[in-house]
């Protein structure tokens, strides 16, 4: 069977829309949360699996009010799954810390930093973020390493709008061993007028752009515009117009969903419930042009922040929850299935091969199966 040029493209674009990420295999029921998780020291959920029980039904930004956690500044959080059914995922509040957090389907971004501080994301991935994986709203630098993404927009977007937003930065982003797969957008976008920076290594996988520059604005003053420099993209790969295609070994393999089907139990805990003020909202009305974006303000200020136009944001306060507590609805599902080389019987790079509760195969179709932790290891 012989096919076209256009028919090979529409087969070889189905098959990358057809990849899954290789999420972990969840230990227990999912749990759903009426409101959100306050973690104010660090969790370790051993895989299980947290959403808020509301499909996204939005795709605009809906605040804190809506995340699954939210971290306190210097909190840390590990090893747990956000489920499909959640508007927003975690919000950090200062700095933060992200060890092999997944996100089954990203409803709008899938991690928030909102305040100042440093965020670490170790380990993890996210897949079907229509728009951006992580949004960087406050001033600091995010860490993204050995992270998976998987049918999204950009990874990373310094806020190209915000409150204030020139007082906020500059950000830094810094991105090493990234595995990108069918992404459409940008891999990481900076606001190099607001002196943003992106230091890119090690990554593979399909971007339409490895690094682009934007022109920042404050909030009311117009529209985030693509620029044509580069002077602010480093790195070994900073400079590249699309990343190396990932090797053999780096194929992404395929994993189960757990069952959509679930029956609903009764409240099983009490929580602290996070305050917040509604959100800003998007002051254009017109879509985005190919060199304009559309604005993408998750705005939460810290406290010592003032704001003194009418429409601005009141900050996220909470009521000083300690320690953590969770408020939970529980939901039984199918537990999702170890991912195997289905030619071999062995695990593809990148899937887990071991760990607490793990019970699939354990050894690497390639590399070495190397503990993360005591419930994720992984081959490497």
């Amino acid at each position: 069977m012989k096919f076209s040029q256009v028919q090979l493209a529409a087969f070889v674009a189905s098959l990358a829309s057809a990849q899954t990420l290789n999420i972990p295999t969840r230990v227990g029921e999912i749990t759903s949360l009426p409101e959100p998780s306050v973690i104010t020291g660090s969790e370790d959920f051993g895989n299980k699996e947290f959403d808020r029980g509301h499909p996204c039904d939005s795709d605009e930004d809906t605040g804190s009010d809506n995340a699954v956690f939210v971290l306190e500044d210097g909190a840390s959080l590990s090893n747990v799954i956000i489920g499909a059914d959640s508007l927003e995922g975690v919000h950090c509040l200062g700095a933060c810390t992200l060890t092999n957090v997944w996100f089954r389907d990203v409803c709008e971004d899938a991690i928030s930093v909102l305040g100042t501080g440093d965020a670490t994301i170790i380990g993890g991935g996210a897949q079907e973020a229509k728009d951006k994986v992580v949004q960087h709203n406050g001033a600091g630098t995010v860490t993204i390493k050995d992270f998976t993404v998987v049918n999204a927009g950009k990874l990373y977007r310094s806020c190209g709008d915000c409150t204030n937003n020139e007082s906020k930065s500059p950000r830094k982003v810094i991105v090493e061993n990234i595995r990108a797969y069918g992404m459409t957008s940008d891999l990481i976008g900076i606001n190099s007028n607001f002196g943003d920076e992106a230091t890119i290594s090690g990554s593979c996988g399909e971007t339409k752009n490895v690094c682009q520059e934007y022109k920042g604005v404050n909030k009311g003053s117009g529209s985030s515009s693509k620029v044509d420099t580069k002077t602010s993209c480093k790195g070994a790969q900073g400079l590249l117009e699309t990343l190396p295609a990932c090797g053999a070994g780096d194929e992404l393999p395929e994993t189960e969903v757990p069952s959509e089907t679930a029956s609903e139990t009764t409240v099983s805990a009490t929580a602290t419930p996070v305050e917040t003020a509604e959100e800003e909202t998007p002051s254009a009305t017109t879509a985005p042009t190919e060199t304009e974006e559309a604005p993408e303000e998750t705005t939460t200020p810290t406290p010592t922040e003032s704001e003194s136009a009418p429409e601005e944001e009141a900050p996220v306060t909470t009521a000083a929850p300690d320690p953590s507590t969770l408020l939970t609805l529980t939901k039984t599902a199918e537990d999702s299935t170890p991912t195997e080389d289905s030619s071999s019987g062995s695990v593809a790079r990148w899937g887990q091969c071991g760990g607490k509760g793990y019970t699939g195969p354990t050894a690497c179709a390639a590399g070495e199966c190397k503990v993360q932790n005591d419930w994720y290891s992984q081959c490497l």
